[in-house]
């Protein structure tokens, strides 16, 4: 005859190897973005284990390379180029530098900023599908 089901989840459930209980610790929102601040661009659970455990700390697996999505990123070069957001963004910077729009020289700097960002991401975009700058592959 066979065991109950609830005999064999018990047994089951016995059978699984015992982990540690996770340790917690409550910090203040100022004390937390200190560690935010310390921790860079690392996790903030990993830069306080490094911390308590210095070179003690287990090695961690390699994190996976992302994976790119090509449709995704035809789409966002798609709606850069609809949205004529570059167009504009020149044709402001030449009223600007023509005199026909006055700006003070600090929003000129950013304008100008801005138009390169444009182009940097328009860019970026085309690379990352493969493509020449013309837009042919």
């Amino acid at each position: 005859m066979s065991s109950s089901p609830s005999k064999t989840f018990r047994t089951a459930a016995r059978s699984k190897p015992d982990r540690p209980a996770p340790f917690s610790i409550r910090l203040s929102a100022k004390e937390r973005a200190y560690l935010e601040r310390k921790a860079g661009t690392r996790p903030l659970g990993r830069y306080i284990r490094g911390k308590l455990l210095g070179d003690e700390e287990a090695p961690r697996k390699a994190a996976r390379a992302p994976t790119i999505d090509y449709a995704m990123l035809g789409q966002v070069l798609g709606v850069l180029g609809k949205s004529e957001l570059a167009t504009h963004l020149c044709l402001l910077a030449t009223a600007v530098e023509g005199g026909r729009l006055e700006m003070e020289k600090q929003d000129r700097a950013a304008l100008r900023e801005a138009c390169e960002d444009v182009r940097e991401v328009r860019a970026l975009l085309v690379s990352a599908l493969g493509l020449k700058s013309g837009g042919s592959p």
